[in-house]
């Protein structure tokens, strides 16, 4: 590898460490559950803050050692030679992928074989109906995040066909191809997994919050597979056109045009709509900040 393809590795796998360092930092852990609260517009009861904050850092935690375990390896598979086809521009990107791909994985593990519920001593309060994945995650990012991976399939099929098998840009775009599909199989499994965890909770916050840590562990799953399809649609369809002449060319970056167009709007709609915010509107729709203020309520 070359010493610029160390250096973003390095740097990335500092920062990973320094972050996972933080985590244990109640401080930070109890800014991390403000800042949601403030947020998501709800009170954090101070009986809660604990629990709310050790939720929160473990699965931040998982992500990030993910992060480490996946962008590690891949940097070692390029350190050994295992993997020699790429010029650095797709070593680079291979590891940012790769990182990303940790992320998803490792958030995925720490939700499903994490603690379930907040620790409640009082009588059980419980919703009116099941919740379902689509009440914790906005259709925007669901939706989104399908047709993204469908599309980089589409493209990698596109670039396979129209290129030798052994060149690196089928080998970069097929790795986010596969690790798109993959993270999305674990969104698709996992968050049923987690959604379909019992509730125990005795007040209307301890139930708010439980959703809360839901949502938020159901949302880093969906950008892992989003993020990881745009990310290698773009760079496909650029790369390809580059490299092409012709009609080809001009497609290419037509098609790359579009797909950045259609991110750009994802995005803007994303943001508007405030889809962190989003299960509050379907399973609390009249939820009022005296529901959640630190007098326990037994009314859900």
């Amino acid at each position: 590898m070359d010493s610029g393809t160390w250096f973003i590795g390095i740097f990335v796998g500092v920062a990973i460490i320094l972050g996972l360092g933080i985590t244990f930092v109640p401080v930070y852990g109890r800014w991390r559950a403000y800042r949601q609260a403030a947020y998501l517009q709800i009170d954090l009861p101070r009986r809660l803050e604990r629990a709310v904050a050790a939720r929160l850092m473990a699965r931040e935690r998982g992500g990030l050692v993910g992060a480490f375990v996946v962008g590690g390896g891949a940097m070692a598979a390029f350190a050994s030679g295992l993997i020699d086809e790429f010029d650095p521009a797709l070593t680079r990107l291979f590891i940012i992928g790769a990182v990303f791909a940790g992320l998803g994985l490792g958030t995925a593990i720490a939700a499903m074989t994490g603690k379930k519920a907040l620790d409640s001593d009082g009588p059980r309060v419980a919703r009116s109906r099941a919740a379902s994945v689509g009440d914790y995650a906005a259709p925007v990012e669901r939706i989104g995040a399908r047709v993204s991976v469908a599309v980089v399939v589409v493209v990698f099929l596109g670039i396979a066909i129209s290129q030798p098998p052994t060149a690196g840009l089928v080998v970069a775009i097929g790795f986010f191809a596969v690790a798109s599909v993959l993270t999305l199989a674990v969104f698709e499994m996992a968050g049923r997994r987690i959604v379909g965890a019992s509730q125990p909770a005795g007040s209307t916050a301890e139930l708010v919050w439980d959703d809360a840590i839901r949502a938020s562990v159901l949302r880093d799953l969906i950008t892992a597979p989003l993020s990881l399809a745009v990310y290698g649609t773009v760079f496909g369809l650029f790369a390809t056109a580059q490299n092409s002449a012709g009609s080809t060319a001009v497609t290419a970056y037509i098609v790359g045009g579009v797909v950045l167009a259609g991110l750009a709007v994802t995005l803007i709609a994303s943001v508007l709509s405030r889809p962190r915010r989003y299960f509050i509107t379907r399973l609390w729709p009249n939820l009022r900040w005296s529901d959640t203020a630190d007098t326990v309520t037994d009314a859900a």
